[in-house]
C-alpha cells in the first residue's frame, strides 16, 4: 500500500512539471533569420576536368525568396569559391581561393587530384553561411602534343599546341596552353632557353622531359611539369660551376648533358634501381665543344660531338670515360675528313637515311652543308656529302634549320624565309615569308629522336617529317607565334590550304614532340 500510494505521489509531481512547461509560452526575443538557399539542380555535382581546363558553375542563388542575379548594392550577402583536396587524397595538403563572385570560371591547373570545390554564400547581417559542394577530378591534359620553349620577360617558359595533327586521341578541340613551366612551379626558370626533350630511355620506370636555359636545367613530370630536379639535384655530385648548354636524348638509352663544356651522362643501358643522376664529367682532351650532341650512333659509339677548337669530331667511345678523336683513317673518297674538317660548326639536325645533316662554314664566312653517317661505325666513309651553300640566299642570315627522314628534304630559315635547299640538285626554292612585323626564330619538323620503327607506334609522331612549324616573334607586341603547315615528306613541298596560326608565345628558341605513353 505504502508503495502503491508513492507511485501515485510520483505522477502527480510529474504531470504538474509538464503542465507548468506547458503553459510557459517564452518571454523570448527570436531574431527571424533572412533564409538564403542554393540552387544547384542544374548542375552537376561531379566533373572530371582536363588539367588546365576551365571550369564553368553558374548556382542559382536565393535571398528573401528572390533570385540574386549579383548586381545587388545592398552588401546583404557576400560569396566565396574556394578549393581543397578530397579525403582521397590525404597527402595533398593545398588550399586555394577562387573568387567572391555567383559564377565561377576558373582555371584547373592545380595538380591532378581529387578536389573538393566549395561555394560559399554569406548573410553578411546574420553571420549565417550556406554551403554548396561540388566534387572535381583534375587529370591529365599535358598529354600528346607539341612543346614550345620561348622567351619571356628574360625568363623560359613553355607552352603546348594539342590539335589532330599531333595528337593520336583526335581531339575534338584545339588549345594552346601557355606558360606551363610557371603555372605548374610558381615561377618560370631563369635564363634564357636552350633546349627541351622528352626522354623514354627509361624503359622500364617513369619518363621525363628535360628543360634547359643558361640558368638552369630541369627535368619534370611529362603530364604535369612538376619540377622533379633542378641543377642542384640533377647529378650526383654538382658541379662546381653552374653553367648548362645543353640537354641531348638520344636513341642509345642514354642522356648526356653539357655543362661548362664538360660532358656529363646517364645510362640506361646499365641496370640500376632507384634514383638515377647524371655522372661526373667524363675527361678528355679536346677544345671548345659546339653545344650539340649527336642524335643516333652506331653500336661503337655512344656520343659523337664537335670541337670548334680543333675543328673536328670528337667521339665517347660505348661506355667510355673521355671524349676521344676519332682513329680510323679516313678514305679519299668519303666527303670530307672527320678527323680535320677544317670548318665552324652552325647547327645540325638529323636528316635522310638518318644521316646528321651539319651547316658549317669556313674562316671566310662561306657556308657548306655536310652529311656524316655515324649509325655504321668508325667506318673509313663517315663523310658522305659536302655541298657549297654560298649561292643559297640569304644563308649568312640563318637562324636554324630542320631536315626529313624520307627524301632530301633540308629547310632553313632567314628571320624573314623559309627555303629548301636541294642539295643533291644545288638548287634553293623559297617556300614561304614572315609575315609583316615578324621574324623567324625556329622551325622544326614533327619528328622524334627515334629512328627505329620496330619500336613501336608509340615511339614515333602521328605524322612523322610531315608537319612543319615555324616559330616567328613580332617584337613590337613581344610576341611569338607558331605556324603549321602540312609538307610532303619526300619532296619537301608545302601543302597549300594547311596552314594554321597558334599565338601567345614568348620568343621561340626550341620546339619538340610530347609523346603520352603510358607505361
Amino acid at each position: 500500500m505504502k508503495k502503491l500510494l508513492s507511485y501515485i505521489l510520483l505522477c502527480i509531481a510529474m504531470c504538474g512539471l509538464f503542465g507548468s512547461c506547458a503553459k510557459d509560452r517564452g518571454n523570448y526575443d527570436y531574431l527571424t533569420l533572412d533564409s538564403v538557399a542554393i540552387d544547384v539542380s542544374g548542375l552537376a555535382t561531379s566533373y572530371s576536368m582536363l588539367r588546365f581546363d576551365t571550369l564553368h558553375l553558374q548556382p542559382v542563388v536565393k535571398y528573401k525568396g528572390q533570385v540574386v542575379t549579383g548586381s545587388e548594392k545592398s552588401g546583404e550577402l557576400s560569396f566565396a569559391w574556394e578549393m581543397y583536396p578530397s579525403s582521397v587524397n590525404p597527402t595533398v595538403q593545398e588550399k586555394f581561393t577562387f573568387d567572391s563572385t555567383i559564377a565561377l570560371h576558373a582555371v584547373m591547373d592545380k595538380r591532378e587530384a581529387v578536389w573538393v570545390v566549395l561555394f560559399t554564400v554569406i548573410n553578411n547581417k546574420t553571420g549565417v553561411k550556406t554551403f554548396s559542394k561540388f566534387s572535381v577530378a583534375i587529370t591529365p591534359s599535358l598529354a600528346e602534343g607539341w612543346m614550345v620553349l620561348y622567351e619571356k620577360d628574360g625568363n623560359t617558359d613553355v607552352g603546348l599546341i594539342v590539335n589532330n595533327e599531333v595528337t593520336k586521341t583526335n581531339t575534338v578541340k584545339e588549345k594552346v596552353m601557355l606558360d606551363i613551366y610557371s603555372t605548374s612551379n610558381g615561377a618560370p626558370m631563369a635564363g634564357a632557353p636552350g633546349s627541351i626533350g622528352y626522354s623514354l630511355v627509361n624503359l622500364t620506370g617513369a619518363h621525363k622531359i628535360y628543360i634547359q636555359s643558361t640558368g638552369d636545367v630541369v627535368s619534370v613530370t611529362p603530364t604535369t611539369f612538376q619540377r622533379i630536379d633542378d641543377f642542384s639535384s640533377i647529378f650526383w655530385t654538382m658541379p662546381a660551376t653552374k653553367a648548362p648548354q645543353m640537354v641531348k636524348i638520344t636513341e642509345r638509352r642514354k642522356e648526356f648533358m653539357l655543362n661548362n663544356n664538360k660532358l656529363h651522362v646517364i645510362d640506361y643501358t646499365i641496370l640500376g634501381n632507384g634514383r638515377r643522376a647524371f655522372e661526373d664529367a667524363l675527361t678528355g682532351k679536346y677544345g671548345t665543344l659546339a653545344p650539340w650532341i649527336t642524335t643516333t650512333t652506331g653500336a661503337a659509339f655512344d656520343a659523337v660531338l664537335y670541337d670548334q677548337t680543333n675543328k673536328r669530331f670528337v667521339k665517347v667511345v660505348a661506355r667510355g670515360t673521355e671524349v676521344v678523336e676519332f682513329t680510323t683513317a679516313q678514305s679519299a673518297t668519303a666527303a670530307f675528313d672527320v678527323k680535320n674538317v677544317g670548318l665552324t660548326f652552325v647547327t645540325s639536325d638529323l636528316g635522310w637515311n638518318y644521316w646528321e645533316h651539319a651547316v658549317m662554314k669556313d674562316d671566310a664566312g662561306k657556308y657548306f652543308l655536310l652529311t656524316a653517317d655515324f649509325r655504321t661505325g668508325e667506318i673509313a666513309t663517315i663523310g658522305k656529302g659536302k655541298y657549297d651553300m654560298s649561292a643559297c640566299p640569304e644563308i649568312n642570315d640563318l637562324v636554324s634549320i630542320s631536315a626529313g627522314y624520307y627524301g632530301e628534304v633540308f629547310y632553313y630559315a632567314s628571320p624573314n624565309s623559309l627555303y629548301q635547299f636541294k642539295y643533291s640538285a644545288r638548287s634553293t626554292d623559297k617556300l614561304w615569308s614572315a609575315p609583316a612585323n615578324e621574324k623567324i626564330t625556329n622551325i622544326a619538323l614533327q619528328k622524334y629522336y627515334n629512328s627505329n620503327p620496330a619500336l613501336g607506334a608509340f615511339y614515333d609522331p602521328k605524322n612523322i617529317c610531315k608537319i612543319l612549324y615555324i616559330a616567328t616573334y613580332d617584337e613590337s607586341t613581344k610576341t611569338g607565334h607558331v605556324y603549321q603547315m602540312q609538307v610532303n615528306q619526300s619532296s619537301g613541298a608545302i601543302v597549300a590550304g594547311t596552314e594554321k596560326k597558334y599565338s601567345g608565345f614568348g620568343k621561340v628558341k626550341a620546339m619538340a614532340w610530347k609523346p603520352f605513353i603510358i607505361m
